[in-house]
């Protein structure tokens, strides 16, 4: 591991904590981990990277093995270095916040691995947290570092509509920042994002101490930083460090390496408040937090009330009066109590409580948890309103808890959702069983009382032996009920598994998001189109087919992401049908689209292909949709393992006799695909961009692109050049007669409806013949 700075940086030190502890969990011999420092901060650059270098030529560095960097300055090193040492060949990156420093690094295949923005979702945190608009002061150092993390944080604040930055202070003091709050709007906070002396140093003037002052005087200073919580910020969206370190440790071990993309993101954000702060957070429209230092707090409580106990104590003899106030001030703070972790709404413990409740050698008290849903209360809320949500929810939990078995427990958790838990005597016991007929009697209740009946579904998993807290019990059980959500609610008790902390990847947490969109694709999924044309006349001859992916909170997600996890999860037939479903009910909405559209070509995968009931199914909706056949083509997008070509030959052979056109997509990138160009019904050949990126370089394979047009043009069929990007790549496909062109030099993939406005006869946009739609193009230029 290469990280900068030096022992004491609290970043540094978090993550190196991090990749330390999952790597001794990984491996037989801990000792194999090596960290490197380059201690940037002490030292000048020039001296700190001739230290490193004198360190790295002493030491011997397993090839094979992996390296994790952690920051800026160890990536700059690396880059710097990477020729002059025997580096590990599988490098991680995490931290890293130059732009340019990461698009350098994806080039050389270094695998990134980065958290969604999180200063952007610790700021949104506190807009639906305190409402709109929201002003920011912003705190800093007056050290270079600090002016470039105060600009980064600038350019967040500048990005969303409902901030507004106030003022940025450096090297501040508590009183000039209390003075410059009195004069500010309302709904102003703090915010601190962070630099060098963010926790790097203890003592007098520090951030430490100016952060507790600020306290004193109501002022809380928000964050998006582990370590400044530590020191006494009030908390925000705080960066999960350990599961990117952890996620780290796992890519760079990984025998899979070489699968995963060059750059991945997490959600790694967690909504985290000091519970000194907690009137702030008061209110129906509360968010689920994560509260911290709910223990300290507690105890404070009952330390301040035992102090107070003793001194009155010893002057209830002199004073009545006295002897009451220690009576109020005993029920304050049993009511503080009673706030921090009952909802009082239904006098049940929540969810914090059970967490509090159970640490460490108190999970040994429990063998289960189980999560408790009504799929009905979302509904009843939007028809009738929270406070007829509450009644109902509160005359169920009366029953709920009536019947609940000896010794279990419930508690109150986020939308409505109950957790209970399990005593450890029930170890052995069939507890999905006794969940089940605890739901019956329950509902039984409910018919006997003609209440309005809510049907309670439940999860339920084992607490891991050893446990030492709750943490991924309750994560199974969330999962667990999304798929109950997604398979529509058919049972009504799930076991699951409980798996460690940290454990949800990229590709896990995409596996989740596919799975759940494939009942319902179209709300985040749709479709584009990229148009072919004629590298001659520049007229429309079709268009291909491709799919988006807009999540409603990471953003766009690239299909080289989610596509392997579509083909990994088995899926494959289910999405292509979808794509055929949706392009050609698209196709059908324009009576007269098809006469000038060209063909549609449809990506289809190997094993839709090979689906019995495949060619049936486009074929049946091309007549009930009233289409011609021949617009129809579809792409086979995989060609590398055929184990049954015999099959696909057949397969083809029925789409082709229905009228349906087949392509082979990608051809030059595989080796099999001269054998099935010669065996299979094709109509059309794709030459795969690559080949054309590399003619444009090499004489060679300039001379072995025009072969392949040959060959495919003796084979009769036709060619579609992909990657056609420039004017000269253009003219040189007409002189090989190469009939099809695909690239950005034509148009980009764009959305349906810009389509048909730049296409069809009679719009301004129209692309037809003599109309070309590139600048600079001429009849002229290719006679």
């Amino acid at each position: 591991m290469l990280t900068s700075y030096h022992r004491g940086y609290r970043w540094n030190d978090d993550v190196v904590e991090q990749v330390t502890e999952r790597f001794g969990r990984l491996v037989d011999d801990p000792a194999r981990l090596q960290v490197l420092w380059l201690d940037a901060l002490r030292l000048s650059t020039e001296e700190a990277e001739a230290r490193l270098v004198e360190h790295l030529t002493a030491i011997d560095m397993d090839s094979g093995g992996g390296l994790i960097i952690s920051d800026d300055p160890a990536m700059a090193f690396y880059l710097d270095n990477r020729h002059q040492f025997d580096w590990p060949r599988r490098v991680v990156a995490l931290g890293l916040n130059s732009d340019e420093l990461r698009a350098e690094a994806e080039q050389v295949g270094v695998r990134i691995l980065r958290s969604y923005p999180v200063m952007a979702q610790s700021l949104n945190m506190l807009i639906d947290t305190f409402g709109s608009p929201l002003n920011l002061i912003l705190l800093g150092d007056d050290t270079e570092h600090g002016a470039n993390v105060l600009d980064d944080l600038t350019e967040v604040i500048d990005a969303l509509p409902d901030v507004t930055l106030i003022d940025s202070i450096t090297g501040w003091d508590p009183e000039q920042v209390a003075r410059r709050m009195e004069q500010a709007p309302p709904n102003t906070r703090l915010y601190m994002q962070g630099g060098q002396d963010s926790g790097w140093v203890e003592g007098e003037a520090t951030t430490e101490s100016r952060l507790k002052r600020l306290a004193e005087l109501g002022h809380p200073v928000f964050c998006h930083f582990d370590f400044q919580v530590a020191i006494g910020c009030a908390g925000g969206a705080i960066l999960d460090v350990a599961l990117l370190a952890h996620a780290a440790v796992d890519v760079a071990l990984s025998p899979a390496f070489e699968l995963v993309p060059s750059s991945s993101s997490m959600m790694a954000q967690r909504r985290q408040v000091d519970i000194r702060w907690y009137p702030l957070f008061d209110g129906d429209s509360i968010l689920p937090f994560e509260w911290i230092g709910v223990r300290g707090r507690l105890e404070q409580i009952s330390s301040e009330y035992r102090v107070l106990l003793v001194v009155v104590s010893g002057i209830a003899l002199l004073s009545l009066g006295a002897a009451l106030w220690l009576l109020w001030s005993r029920e304050v703070n049993r009511r503080r109590r009673q706030r921090l972790m009952v909802d009082r709404r239904y006098d049940i413990p929540t969810l914090l409580a059970l967490e509090t409740r159970y640490q460490g050698r108190r999970c040994a008290e429990l063998s289960w948890v189980f999560s408790l849903a009504s799929p009905a209360l979302k509904q009843y809320q939007r028809r009738f309103g929270s406070t007829r949500l509450e009644w109902l929810l509160g005359i169920n939990l009366e029953l709920l808890r009536y019947h609940l078995p000896a010794g279990w427990k419930l508690y109150l958790g986020d939308d409505h959702q109950l957790m209970g838990v399990v005593p450890s005597s029930e170890g052995n016991s069939d507890v999905e069983a006794l969940v089940d007929s605890y739901l019956s009697l329950v509902s039984q209740a409910q018919q006997q009382r003609t209440l309005h009946a809510l049907h309670w579904h439940a999860c339920v998993v084992r607490i891991p032996v050893q446990a030492e807290d709750l943490g991924t019990c309750i994560k199974a059980l969330e999962e667990g009920m999304e798929r109950l959500e997604r398979e529509g609610w058919v049972r009504p008790t799930l076991t699951v598994l409980a798996v460690e902390p940290y454990q949800e990847t990229w590709f896990r947490w995409l596996s989740r998001q596919v799975g759940a969109l494939m009942d319902d694709p179209g709300t985040q999924w749709r479709l584009v189109v990229q148009p072919k044309v004629s590298p001659l006349d520049r007229r429309l001859l079709g268009v291909e087919v491709l799919t988006r992916w807009r999540h409603p909170e990471v953003g766009n997600i690239e299909p080289r992401e989610f596509m392997p996890v579509i083909i990994m999860l088995g899926l494959a037939q289910r999405f292509d049908r979808w794509v055929v479903h949706t392009a050609l009910e698209w196709v059908a909405s324009r009576p007269d689209m098809q006469n000038w559209l060209g063909c549609v070509s449809i990506n289809v995968h190997l094993s839709t292909l090979m689906d019995e009931a495949f060619p049936d199914y486009v074929a049946r909706h091309i007549r009930r949709l009233e289409l011609r056949a021949s617009v129809v083509e579809l792409e086979l997008v995989e060609h590398e393992h055929f184990d049954d070509i015999e099959k696909v030959q057949a397969q083809m052979t029925r789409l082709r006799e229905l009228g349906i056109g087949v392509t082979l997509d990608d051809f030059g990138s595989g080796y099999t695909a001269f054998q099935l160009v010669q065996r299979l019904p094709l109509t059309a050949i794709k030459l795969d961009y690559s080949l054309l990126h590399a003619a444009r370089r090499f004489d060679q394979a300039r001379q072995a692109y025009a072969a392949l047009a040959a060959f495919c043009d003796r084979l009769g069929l036709k060619v579609v050049a992909e990657g056609v990007e420039t004017h000269e790549d253009a003219r040189w496909l007409v002189t090989l007669g190469i009939q099809a062109g695909q690239g950005y030099f034509f148009a980009r993939p764009m959305e349906l409806n810009e389509m048909v406005a730049r296409y069809a006869p009679g719009s301004t946009g129209s692309a037809a013949p003599n109309h070309p739609v590139v600048r600079g193009w001429r009849q002229a230029d290719i006679e």
